[in-house]
């Protein structure tokens, strides 16, 4: 099976609360679960950036719908290859709020995102995502 990484980024049109995060992360995991995509999201200031893997027509279809979703605008790709394997195979869709550490606390979204360890392992496979990390989270 050929699978495919898409990462992008987009600003929020209005701000984001915890709970419209919530549901947003809600209804990606369900509709990831069904088509099998994984990956990350993560949220810092109004502004996403999303990782998804899985099978290209599924993804090309998911960033479709992402690009005509009214939540958000400024949608830009900056990684979109063939990969042989998934950096994010648990995860239907994790998430990572850097203006809201409490939310790490609930159950299913990833909470060791504030261990260096972690984010260096991140960094080294996803180079396209460094810069990111490293503004808005190592500071």
């Amino acid at each position: 099976m050929v699978l495919q990484r898409t990462i992008y980024t987009s600003k929020a049109k209005k701000n984001f609360s915890k709970r419209n995060l919530l549901d947003l992360l809600h209804e990606a995991r369900v509709y990831n679960t069904l088509d099998n995509i994984t990956g990350i999201l993560m949220h810092r200031e109004g502004c996403f950036l999303q990782v998804i893997e899985g099978e290209s027509k599924v993804i090309n279809n998911l960033v479709s719908r992402l690009k005509r979703d009214p939540r958000h605008n400024e949608f830009k790709i900056i990684f979109d290859s063939s990969v042989n394997n998934r950096f994010f195979s648990n995860w239907a869709m994790s998430c990572a709020d850097f203006d809201k550490p409490e939310l790490s606390l609930i159950p299913g979204i990833r909470t060791d995102l504030n261990d260096p360890k972690v984010i260096n392992n991140i960094i080294k496979n996803l180079p396209e995502i460094a810069s990111f990390l490293l503004k808005n989270h190592l500071d």
